[in-house]
Formats: structure tokens, sequence, C-alpha cells
């Protein structure tokens, strides 16, 4: 015998438009996925910093373009591209 279809599972059934971005924030890559030429700035510049693998520490991109190590806290805390 099939299961009734949950509370969330009727609401993405009956509304296309939200199961759309639902699958396009959940599928592969979703909302966090860079450009390889973003990862290579980014890994040459924590190289560039000496930051190693599993640091609590950020490299920080600053407004003039350079980066500085940081403070994760600080650094995400701080808004980033949200408060621009």
């Amino acid at each position: 015998m099939a299961q009734k279809l949950g509370k969330t599972a009727r609401h993405y059934k009956s509304n296309p438009k939200s199961r759309a971005k639902h699958n396009a924030d959940n599928g592969t890559g979703g909302k966090y996925k860079h450009s390889n030429d973003y990862k290579r700035e980014h890994a040459s510049a924590r190289a560039s910093l000496k930051i190693k693998k599993g640091s609590t520490t950020d490299a920080s991109k600053q407004p003039d373009g350079s980066y500085k190590r940081e403070s994760r806290k600080a650094n995400r805390g701080r808004g980033g591209a949200q408060r621009r």
C-alpha cells in the first residue's frame, strides 16, 4: 500500500514554480557552485597567504581586489556580497 504524501511533498506537487526553485537549489551545483576561474583564484590566494586546508581562517577579498588573512567568523559575519 502506498503511503500518503507528506505536507512538503504535497506543497511541491501543487506548486510547480516553487518545485522548480527547490529542485534548482537542491540539485547538482545548487546555490553554491563556483566557476573554475573563481576556485582557481581563491585557491591561489589561500596558498599565497599560507592558509592550510581545514583552517578556520579565510582569505578575505578586499575592496582593492587584494586578499588578506582574516578570521572566518569576522569575514562571513560581515555579510560580504549580501551587504553590497
